[in-house]
């Protein structure tokens, strides 16, 4: 493209960002999680990170939308997430987070909670998960010729977004079987980009040169995109479909067509990724929920504690509670409830065992698990019994159920199991109960945040991540 050409898709893309600007602006300064807006507003936090690794500085459009993208409501959309909410608007909202909430474990867990559900369409997963199973159904959808009855734009829209989430938007090259997988995409692109100039969707004719520049950074797209540059009104929108007009256009009608074309328009002036690739994911959202929870507790339990709630922080933190509150001595029978809090973390143990220069004797052993709270409490070997294939079966029913207390129950016999492989039902429920505790673990009542902080200390501990970083350690 000449230079003339590239002057002027800066000066169109610097007018579409500008009509965006006004039009962010406009919305709340505290915007609500059940505004109508909110799904535009998360699109455009999706796309502002694109512009800005293609621009490899910081976009105008990261700018403003952090002025309305807030923390708090992504953390409002994420745990409607976990809470099981599917809608587009919420789905988009978490998608989002990336920009405003990288480390803030509600958002983590409905990042998680997305990855793994399969009824979302495929590109979303894809933005959330590496795994390879996903790679492979993106790449046989791609590869797979187009037929005359899926051109339409729905089609267009689910390849395109296929395309752009296996690239990040550019910021890699995905590892497709081999170079002849790169030709089919090409080929199904170019196929659907033939058709499309028939059409009259301004959103597929811009995917479409976006997605043919990933694959192809050197593609001329200057028929696709002098189309596309005709039709931009004088406030600086893109409409739905081509044809002139002069009218405003309102939010909700040009804010897709607008974010489309200017990405477009950003791939085209700069032609590949500039930036950093981002990574934004933590392994271990649990651990990272379980540590906010503490945070909380710790800043109610002020004055004297007991020795139950510096245990509680303890097993929370890794950090030695028991010596920077100093409780109370606890009473000889409140001893095996303090080591069934201990059960499965050795750092606690060892805090706690040194705190009451615990002699190995000092227990009672009425039943099966006291035994196993007292030998780990004393540093002495634990042998750990495979889970029963019933005890699955009815803990995967409790969570298809939705019964809390069925399933609490189960997760609590659990922890004293090992060779346990949690279904995704258990999984979603896990997510879904952490999430309340977590919430809950900022009550103005120190005992009903302790109670919060217990049961999500018992849910951290059942999470693969966990037992992986145990065996780890």
């Amino acid at each position: 493209m000449d230079g003339t050409l590239n002057q002027l898709m800066r000066l169109l893309a610097n007018r579409g960002t500008e009509w965006l600007r006004q039009r962010i602006m406009e919305l709340p300064t505290v915007c609500l999680v059940d505004h109508p807006d909110v799904g535009l507003l998360a699109k455009a936090g999706r796309t502002a990170p694109v512009l800005t690794g293609l621009r490899g500085r910081i976009s105008p459009l990261e700018v403003i939308v952090q002025r309305r993208l807030s923390p708090q409501l992504v953390r409002a959309g994420a745990a409607r997430v976990v809470a099981g909410d599917r809608s587009e608007a919420m789905v988009d909202l978490v998608l989002a987070g990336s920009l405003v909430a990288q480390i803030d474990p509600m958002w983590q867990l409905a990042c998680e909670e997305l990855a793994e559900d399969e009824d979302l369409p495929l590109a979303c997963r894809l933005a959330l998960s590496d795994a390879p199973d996903l790679l492979h159904q993106a790449e046989a959808l791609l590869t797979a010729p187009p037929t005359p009855r899926n051109c339409d734009s729905a089609h267009v829209i689910a390849v395109t977004d296929l395309v752009m989430q296996l690239y990040h938007h550019g910021a890699r090259r995905p590892p497709l079987s081999g170079a002849r997988a790169f030709s089919a995409i090409f080929d199904h692109l170019s196929a659907l980009a033939e058709r499309s100039r028939k059409g009259n969707c301004v959103q597929s004719q811009a995917r479409l040169a976006l997605c043919l520049r990933l694959l192809d950074p050197g593609h001329d797209v200057s028929d696709m995109l002098s189309d596309m540059i005709q039709v931009q009104r004088p406030d600086g929108s893109f409409p739905q479909g081509f044809g002139f007009s002069t009218a405003d256009q309102p939010f909700a009608k040009a804010a897709l067509p607008t974010l489309t074309a200017i990405s477009a328009l950003h791939i085209a002036v700069y032609r590949r990724w500039r930036g950093a690739r981002p990574v934004w994911l933590s392994p271990r959202p649990m651990r990272l929920a379980l540590r906010e929870g503490a945070e909380a507790v710790s800043r109610v339990a002020t004055g004297a504690v007991s020795a139950e709630a510096a245990v509680l922080l303890t097993c929370a933190t890794g950090e030695n509670w028991l010596r920077r509150l100093a409780p109370p001595r606890p009473l000889s029978v409140d001893l095996p409830r303090l080591a069934q809090l201990c059960f499965g973390d050795a750092i606690a143990a060892r805090h706690l065992r040194q705190w009451l220069a615990l002699p190995q004797s000092s227990l009672p052993r009425a039943t099966t698990t006291a035994q196993l709270d007292d030998r780990w409490l004393c540093g002495r070997s634990v042998i750990l019994m495979p889970a029963p294939e019933a005890l699955l079966t009815l803990w995967n029913r409790a969570a298809l159920a939705g019964d809390d207390t069925s399933f609490l129950n189960l997760a609590r016999q659990a922890s004293y199991l090992h060779h346990i492989t949690p279904t995704r039902p258990i999984m979603a429920m896990t997510r879904r109960l952490a999430a309340e505790s977590l919430l809950g673990c900022h009550a103005d009542s120190l005992s009903e945040a302790l109670s919060h902080l217990e049961r999500l200390l018992m849910l951290a501990r059942l999470s693969p991540q966990s037992e992986q970083a145990a065996a780890a350690a």
